[in-house]
């Protein structure tokens, strides 16, 4: 219904404005009007009050609505069941301890968590100093020189995997075998089962590489001249 003016005439008592009954009513249409808009018809929300320049909803409830134009203000508590396509205007976004601001996500307890979801990405992934308990990938591209391996224990020694600046595309094969790789800083660690029968040629050693101290069982034989001084001392294995 629209909103129904009381004629009053052209001037006081000239007898061309609505008669007391016809004015009443349209009084009553317009109050009926607002107490069904804004209450049950006979009484208003008492969820609803208003100043010149704001209307406050106390606890409402609002059905199917359409708003266009900016929303001001603060709004401090709302429960969103169901948000479809939706742009935020805005540099800072917070969910509760969470802050969504300059294409970061930050966290007042400083740690993120995505429960048991998968991240997956086309772009690359970058991260600074992080911890991850188990990480599974397929191809896992470092731009940087070393990978640092603190060990089960937080303390002022680590275990630094370095790499050399290729020239060219490099391949270390790691065989399918359980054991210990070795580095040129070990001691002892080089076994038999290591190396093959019949695979290590004189060609390998270096000159006096063996001598008599490296021999298991040992057997000196003494080439002296006449006056019995030794010319020469050969070493070799024992039986």
């Amino acid at each position: 219904m629209a909103y129904q003016a009381i004629g009053i005439g052209t001037v006081g008592d000239d007898g061309t404005g609505d008669s007391l009954r016809i004015g009443a009513d349209k009084v009553n249409d317009n109050f009926v009007e607002i107490y069904t808009a804004l209450g049950n018809g006979s009484a208003l929300s008492s969820g609803i009050s208003a100043s010149a320049t704001v209307v406050t909803l106390g606890s409402p409830v609002i059905n199917t609505p359409t708003i266009a134009g900016a929303v001001g203000g603060t709004q401090t508590s709302a429960t969103i069941t169901t948000l479809e396509t939706t742009t935020v205007n805005g540099t800072t976004l917070n969910a509760g301890t969470a802050v969504v601001a300059s294409g970061s996500i930050t966290d007042s307890s400083g740690a993120i968590d995505f429960g048991n979801e998968n991240l997956v990405t086309t772009g690359t992934f970058g991260a600074g100093t992080t911890t991850v308990g188990t990480l599974t990938c397929g191809v896992l591209t470092s731009t940087g020189a070393s990978i640092v391996f603190e060990g089960a224990t937080a303390d002022a020694s680590e275990t630094t995997l370095t790499m050399t600046d290729p020239t060219a595309d490099r391949t270390i094969t790691f065989p399918d075998a359980t054991g210990t790789v070795l580095t040129t800083g070990d001691t002892n660690s080089v076994t038999g089962t290591i190396i093959a029968a019949d695979t290590v040629a004189e060609a390998n050693m270096a000159d006096d590489a063996i001598g008599s101290v490296q021999l298991k069982t040992l057997s000196t034989l003494l080439i002296k001249n006449s006056s019995g001084s030794t010319l020469k001392t050969l070493h070799g294995a024992g039986a």
